[in-house]
């Protein structure tokens, strides 16, 4: 067991940190979406509710998002497309709507209330809109 022998056990350690390394900044350096809700009242004097959809690019690396989309309480899904130039998102950048109860992102084209949000990007994609589902039973029952 000469020096050799050392030299290549420490190629081999140095090789396995150096892939380890390179998945982790790959994994990081990526576009990622995360998608939050929160409802609130339209204004001080309002009784009236709306909801507040917002999604951060968390990623290094831009995000075009193309669609925002529901699904709704008979089991379809709809979306509306999404402007290019609002729809790209650099790295912490912010993307957010408004809808009230009624708007036609909340109702299906057969009138039926849209159950959860989502956002699609370009590559297909799909990032669920944390805590729609709670913050739209409350939108529903409260206007």
């Amino acid at each position: 067991m000469g020096i050799s022998l050392y030299l290549s056990i420490g190629a081999i350690i140095i090789a396995c940190i150096s892939l380890f390394w390179s998945i982790y900044l790959g994994y990081r350096d990526r576009g990622n979406i995360k998608a939050t809700s929160k409802i609130s009242y339209n204004g001080p004097d309002s009784k009236y509710f709306h909801l507040q959809v917002k999604a951060v690019n968390c990623g290094r690396r831009p995000v075009i998002l193309s669609m925002f989309g529901a699904d709704y309480s008979d089991g379809t899904r709809g979306g509306t497309y999404i402007e290019k130039e609002c729809g790209r998102l650099t790295e912490n950048e912010k993307y957010g709507i408004t809808i009230r109860a009624g708007d036609s992102d909340t109702m299906s084209p057969d009138g039926e209330e849209a159950i959860d949000f989502w956002f699609e990007d370009t590559l297909g994609r799909r990032y669920k809109v944390k805590n729609a589902k709670e913050n739209l039973k409350k939108l529903w029952g409260k206007n």
